[in-house]
């Protein structure tokens, strides 16, 4: 009973160090391809990552969304070193409906995250009913 909770509450304090990393990785890992070709027969191709395609464009979403997935995981953080489950289980839903909306972009990074948050809301649950039985 005490384990479920210790478990349940680790989870959520760890998962805004797990954010940090999926940011890292939604970020910086090479996500887009591009090709570029000159008159002169010059032609290049390869890919970059989300931050340096943000840079050169201008399309900032990357960053919006990089930073809600961190406060939805700070906010679960909190919930989680309160004992309180609603928290938590909001974030996981709302992680849960992000990571369905963009599946083919960010999702695959967010989807991670939001199994972490939902392990650690249905373990505090768990153990707030089993310590209410008992």
């Amino acid at each position: 009973m005490r384990s479920k909770a210790k478990l349940g509450k680790l989870l959520g304090l760890v998962s805004p160090v797990l954010a940090i990393g999926v940011v890292a990785l939604m970020l910086f890992f090479p996500t887009y391809g591009y090709e570029s070709g000159h008159s002169e027969g010059n032609f290049s191709s390869g890919t970059m990552s989300a931050f340096r395609f943000a840079l050169e464009e201008g399309n900032y979403a990357w960053f919006y969304w990089s930073g809600f997935v961190v406060v939805v995981c700070l906010i679960a953080a909190l919930g989680a070193l309160t004992g309180r489950t609603v928290p938590i289980w909001a974030c996981a839903i709302a992680l849960w409906f992000l990571a369905g909306l963009v599946m083919m972009s960010i999702g695959l990074f967010i989807f991670p995250l939001a199994v972490v948050l939902y392990a650690s809301a249905t373990l505090l649950t768990v153990a707030r009913y089993e310590s209410r039985r008992a």
